[in-house]
């Protein structure tokens, strides 16, 4: 039987063991990859999340600013490819629709106001009414859908018109006077957007406004539009527990205003 020569021997267990070397090396470098791969994916990444449900048609600072939306760490591997890095890539915008706690936020589900389509049903018997207000009088923008909210007017009475005996006339002005409005008003939905207003000065400046949703029976909305279009009345919301019951106030002046 005929043998390899000598060096036909080493040759081939030298070959064998680059064989066995460039595989070690494959497999090496397969599973490095597999653990960078699995690490990449479980670091932790900042997001922006919902921290609590936030309603269609609230922008991304009034939402921010009302704490509903907060930041956290997620895997990157859960991370969608479309989630914001910074609220002002939201700028100008609102939510679509309702967000839920825990969800990263994503461009997608902001557009723009006009596009926004209501979410809420109208009672029976009532009608939806929408009132724009700044943020303080909105309850600094705390109100929510389903929240039941009371709206206080402050305006001057027309004046009083006297008759005297001799013919004269005499005029008393009516003095200011604040006074719960309307009481337990359902709230449909609520937004929040940003306007320019011009000041005093002239000069242009944006100003975040917080938009309402009620509902209201007929007569009520006649009131509420009444209050609204009187330039000279301010408006102010203010938000109720769950069982509150109408309060029976006087309403006051600059008159009883201490008593």
């Amino acid at each position: 039987m005929a043998r390899l020569p000598t060096a036909g021997k080493t040759l081939a267990v030298i070959l064998a063991l680059v064989l066995a070397a460039v595989a070690t090396f494959a497999i090496f470098t397969y599973v490095r990859g597999l653990e960078q791969r699995a690490f990449e994916d479980a670091e932790l990444v900042e997001v922006f999340v919902a921290q609590e449900t936030i309603p269609a048609g609230i922008t991304a600072d009034g939402a921010s600013e009302a704490g509903l939306i907060g930041r956290d760490s997620r895997p990157r591997a859960t991370v969608p490819a479309e989630a914001i890095t910074e609220l002002d890539q939201l700028s100008g915008l609102v939510t679509e629709a309702s967000v839920l706690p825990g969800e990263v936020i994503v461009r997608e589900r902001w557009v723009d106001p006009t596009e926004v389509v209501a979410e809420f049903e109208i009672p029976e018997g009532f009608e939806a009414l929408s009132i724009q207000v700044e943020v303080p009088p909105g309850v600094a923008g705390f109100v929510r859908a389903g929240d039941r909210v009371s709206l206080v007017a402050t305006l001057e009475p027309p004046p009083t018109i006297t008759v005297e005996e001799d013919g004269a006339v005499t005029e008393e002005p009516g003095e200011f006077r604040s006074q719960y409005l309307l009481q337990g008003i359902e709230v449909l939905t609520v937004g929040q957007l940003v306007v320019t207003e011009e000041g005093e000065d002239g000069v242009e400046r944006p100003t975040e406004q917080v938009l309402m949703t009620v509902a209201l029976e007929p007569a009520d909305v006649e009131r509420a539009v009444f209050a609204i279009q009187n330039q000279d009345a301010e408006l102010y919301f203010t938000l109720l527990p769950e069982d509150a019951e109408p309060a029976e106030t006087p309403g006051r002046t600059l008159t009883d205003l201490f008593d």
